[in-house]
């Protein structure tokens, strides 16, 4: 069974990350971060509820059992609708173009050893503090809610002198002024703001 289900999950990620191919250039990022969020931690919520409650009988219980596994189901699509493409997608368009290899290198670098540590702490996480587990994943769903509605801004449709600007950094549009001096007019296109 445990197999089974190993392959639904891989489905339904595939079904998220089609969900996600189809809506990231349409709604944008942020909006699929923070409803991506939003929605993984009403999961976590759920399961942590129904773990809590029934964990000590299951058998008696088997609905409470499949309500679970139906909410880690949806979880898995909510996850690859939103940040499972995001982590891939956002930080390439969010560094300036002399610290992108950099940035993505070590965004690529997190990435890999939150899952790491995730994967070690998980187990054990799980033996010591039971439906807890749950709720910690949880409060850092809803903290991954407020950090991309307080600190993320929509990259979507923006040139990277924008995103730039949305970050407080103008070395983007000094570079262009700069090339704009010395190529002039018939090389490199004017600012937006000396258009008119």
């Amino acid at each position: 069974m445990a197999l089974i289900l190993s392959g639904v999950f891989n489905c339904l990620q595939l079904v998220g990350v089609i969900l996600a191919f189809l809506l990231i250039d349409r709604v944008g990022r942020r909006p699929l971060a923070i409803f991506g969020s939003m929605g993984m931690t009403t999961c976590y919520v759920i399961i942590a509820g129904l773990v809590g409650i029934y964990a000590g009988n299951w058998s008696n219980n088997t609905s409470a059992g499949w309500a679970c596994v139906a909410m880690a189901f949806l979880f898995i699509i909510i996850y690859g609708a939103s940040y499972s493409p995001l982590g891939w997608a956002l930080p390439p368009e969010i560094f300036p173009i002399s610290l992108r290899s950099k940035g993505v290198a070590l965004s690529v670098s997190v990435n890999w050893l939150s899952n790491f540590i995730v994967g070690i702490a998980t187990p054990p996480m799980f033996e010591d503090i039971g439906f807890g587990t749950y709720v910690f994943f949880a409060c850092f769903c809803a903290l991954a809610a407020l950090w991309a509605f307080f600190l993320v801004p929509e990259t979507m449709n923006k040139t990277l002198e924008q995103v730039d600007e949305a970050f407080g950094d103008f070395s983007g549009q000094e570079e262009q002024d700069v090339m704009w001096e010395i190529m002039g007019a018939e090389t490199v296109s004017p600012r937006k703001d000396e258009v008119a």
